[in-house]
């Protein structure tokens, strides 16, 4: 004899789900991105180095009046339950068998339950895509201006959230172009969204857009094929694996002619392609397809309501199941890390809290790690700051100035493990080695131009010497003081050789001054730059900078110029 499951009302499954993420958001233990996102959120603006600005002004919302983890994942919660509404319209409010069905296939998407509390970008790029596919069926239903209107909005609000928004919207009208092109209310979406975005386009244009810049072209390495193939086994984990067999039957089975399914249909394929291809120029991460978990969801609801209700029973079956596995994940991410017997997964703050008594109320400086940075100052809730060599790629504190305060101040520095410097201690993070120490008169460097007067020749021999004259300027707040670089942390001056798949670098003579004022330019040395003997030929671009003592030079001080290295060294 069948039995049906007992009516629910939708509103508490959506209370469990809320509550359910306010424990899970005040008891799990923080991601490094999430303090680094803390950072942003202590200097609201219309953009960041790597992201848009919706996850700062989301972790704004509850980090000055709730305690902890919860504060800063205040807002995400409160998106993640939106989310879920949003999702319950998408799926035209189902009620009793189908609410089932549908809670059934919500509940078990990984990156749901993930981003239902943890904060990160992904967070109001999933509200937003179920806004925006909401928004996009309204206007192909009834093409209106005002319909064009509330589309727009929701594009803007995606652009906000993450440039992944830009995917989203060009996969999705792929295949309705022709069709949209001819509606007034389409080109009211496209003109006001984009009118809206304006704000953060301009902060890119006063930054040199360093986004942009970064996403476009700071991505670049070597093919290999675990990039592939770990790209492919990503996609399999992060849709629940025991729906799978659904998904694949959904898209060939599912002959819908209906507009909106086609959108979502080319929007899961052009956003899996798309990706799939990127991977030839770099890894990938699992999240950068999380928006993809709506549209599934809503596809395969609708083909197993509609058109395959044989497929309900197992479906739901697998889909609980899944759900009892991300819910035992979730309990285990919340245990106190007393009662498991191997370390807790991110769990920071008992390495916070042994750097911070080493160093005792002084601002702590780390080597290459926003990460570590932003976790210490959050745990800590002490001054800290990072630096970037040519070794770790840029990031918002590059962009900041604030570390003008630090300046010929105490500091502890907190050291890669590759740090040279001889009187350094080992210190461990929670899953790496690093090296510390207290350095006193540390110097701030930041907005150092290095430049020859003279540009070395386009071709270039190994063995040969080329007359060099470097001068440095500043581009910081007059504030900050004079450098001198033989105070605190000493400082070098090095040139680095960038090939296409390694890099060199060496230390360059003594600076012909140790004293920078900032107001004026300064002959840092006038001689002549000898190139080495075996210098690998092909071509190269050349950039200068000063380095700490004992670690590798520092990222971005000079322009990068192109040269070719060609030739047999000279003998």
């Amino acid at each position: 004899m069948h039995t049906s499951r007992p009516a629910v009302s939708p509103y508490w499954l959506l209370l469990a789900w809320l509550a359910l993420a306010l424990l899970q958001a005040a008891f799990s233990p923080l991601d490094a991105d999430e303090t680094y996102y803390w950072m942003y959120a202590q200097r609201l603006d219309w953009g960041y180095f790597d992201h848009p600005p919706a996850v700062a002004l989301l972790v704004s919302l509850g980090k000055d009046w709730l305690p902890g983890a919860l504060g800063l994942r205040f807002g995400h919660v409160l998106a993640s339950t939106a989310t879920i509404v949003a999702l319950w319209y998408l799926l035209d409010r189902p009620r009793g068998a189908t609410l089932w069905l549908a809670a059934a296939l919500v509940f078990a998407q990984p990156m749901l339950n993930v981003y239902s509390f943890i904060a990160t970008p992904d967070g109001p790029l999933l509200l937003f895509t179920v806004l925006y596919l909401l928004a996009y069926r309204r206007f192909l239903t009834a093409p209106t201006l005002a319909n064009g209107a509330l589309w727009g909005i929701t594009m803007a609000g995606a652009l906000y959230s993450k440039y992944h928004g830009v995917m989203l919207i060009f996969f999705s009208v792929l295949p309705h172009l022709l069709w949209l092109l001819r509606k007034p209310g389409a080109w009211l979406a496209a003109l006001g969204g984009a009118a809206l975005f304006i704000p953060h386009l301009y902060w890119q244009y006063l930054n040199d857009f360093p986004s942009f810049r970064y996403h476009l072209s700071g991505r670049n390495d070597p093919y290999e094929l675990a990039f592939t193939l770990q790209y492919l086994l990503n996609q399999l984990v992060i849709f629940s694996p025991l729906l799978l067999w659904y998904y694949v039957q959904t898209f060939w089975k599912d002959r819908s002619q209906d507009r909106f399914d086609t959108a979502n249909r080319w929007l899961v394929l052009g956003f899996l392609l798309f990706f799939l291809y990127t991977t030839l120029k770099g890894s990938t991460e699992a999240q950068w397809t999380a928006l993809l978990s709506i549209p599934l969801v809503y596809l395969t609801f609708r083909a197993a309501r509609d058109r395959f209700s044989a497929w309900q029973p197992r479906l739901q079956r697998l889909a609980w199941i899944t759900v009892g596995v991300l819910l035992l994940a979730r309990i285990f991410l919340v245990m106190p890390r007393d009662w498991l017997p191997f370390a807790k997964p991110f769990d920071h703050q008992p390495w916070v809290e042994r750097l911070a008594g080493i160093a005792d109320g002084r601002p702590v400086i780390v080597q290459n790690s926003y990460r570590l940075a932003s976790l210490y100052e959050f745990y800590a809730q002490q001054p800290a700051w990072t630096f970037t060599d040519v070794f770790y790629r840029r990031n918002q504190y590059d962009l900041w100035t604030a570390d003008s305060t630090f300046h010929q101040g105490p500091v502890l520095v907190l050291g890669q493990k590759s740090w040279s410097k001889a009187d350094t201690e080992a210190f461990r993070t929670q899953d790496r080695d690093m090296r510390i120490a207290a350095v006193e008169e540390f110097q701030v460097v930041k907005g150092l131009r290095l430049a020859p007067t003279e540009p070395l020749p386009t071709t270039l021999r190994p063995g040969a010497r080329y007359p060099l004259t470097i001068e440095a300027s500043f581009q910081m707040p007059p504030s900050a003081g004079m450098i001198d670089l033989r105070k605190g942390l000493p400082l070098e001056l090095f040139v680095t050789f960038h090939y296409a798949d390694t890099m060199i670098f060496w230390k360059l003579t003594p600076p012909a001054t140790s004293l920078l004022p900032r107001s004026a330019t300064t002959v840092l040395l006038s001689g002549a730059l000898e190139l080495p003997q075996d210098l690998p030929a092909g071509a190269v671009e050349i950039e200068w900078g000063l380095g700490y003592e004992g670690m590798s030079p520092l990222r971005g001080q000079s322009e990068k110029t192109a040269h070719t290295v060609v030739g047999q060294p000279l003998r």
